[in-house]
């Protein structure tokens, strides 16, 4: 038999050993998925985020490998319109209006609170209009708390939650307004004092968008996160790596 003839019949042997191997046993489709934050949303050598280990689990479950790509917030649905990413993985619903080229995953991945941090006393906020006469910070690309905040006359933007914390700890600005989570997590990093003012600004719940050259997964992972709501898989994770941050303050 001469070497070609052996390399195919080589070939022939290796492809129809991959087709009898065990699905868990074949490299899973891989999706590199945008988020525009960092801890406790994604996850650290330290500890598991929990919006990473819920799409963790709703990928496999949907016969999909994920990895997660940290970005800014505007930075991230960027990329993922422009299919630099394959999407973004935690967004508000609605920006399929301005960014055309992602598809909502039709189950929310979980529920965002905006709220306002403060370290002063006396100050009340319960809607955003009581904002009015204060300074107030956000991370620029929080795109639902952009549009609480718009026509404020007094606003500072800052690149991320640790550097918001650290300017309302300066006392650089009277409120800032951000995700709860993230919020508490920054405090927590950035060792800075700030107390939560209920009741939330907004409530917002939050979705995966996939670029639209994946719309075939859309259907599957939102098949996965309706079936981890209803076996408590999802509670379990939000009650062992978010509620800890709450009851830290």
């Amino acid at each position: 038999m001469d070497r070609r003839a052996s390399r195919r019949r080589f070939l022939r042997h290796a492809a129809l050993l991959g087709a009898l191997a065990p699905a868990s046993a074949r490299a899973l489709p891989t999706l590199a998925m945008a988020i525009g934050g960092r801890e406790p949303l994604i996850s650290t050598p330290q500890r598991p985020g929990f919006v990473e280990e819920v799409a963790r689990e709703a990928f496999r479950r949907a016969g999909l490998a994920l990895q997660v790509v940290p970005l800014p917030p505007e930075r991230a649905l960027v990329n993922a319109n422009a299919g630099i990413e394959d999407g973004d993985l935690y967004r508000a619903p609605g920006f399929e209006a301005d960014y055309p080229n992602l598809v909502q995953v039709p189950q929310p991945i979980g529920e965002e609170q905006f709220v306002a941090f403060v370290t002063r006393p006396g100050i009340v906020v319960r809607s955003a209009s009581d904002l009015a006469g204060h300074v107030v910070g956000h991370v620029t690309g929080y795109k639902i708390v952009e549009r609480l905040l718009a026509g404020h006359p007094a606003v500072t933007t800052v690149r991320d939650n640790d550097a918001l914390l650290r300017l309302l700890g300066a006392g650089r600005i009277d409120v800032a307004v951000t995700n709860r989570w993230s919020g508490l997590e920054a405090a927590r990093r950035t060792a800075v004092a700030a107390r939560v003012l209920e009741p939330p600004l907004a409530r917002v719940p939050m979705y995966m968008y996939l670029h639209r050259r994946h719309e075939a997964y859309v259907a599957p992972l939102a098949a996965a996160l309706a079936a981890m709501r209803r076996d408590g898989t999802w509670q379990r994770l939000n009650d062992e790596l978010r509620a800890p941050l709450e009851r830290a303050r």
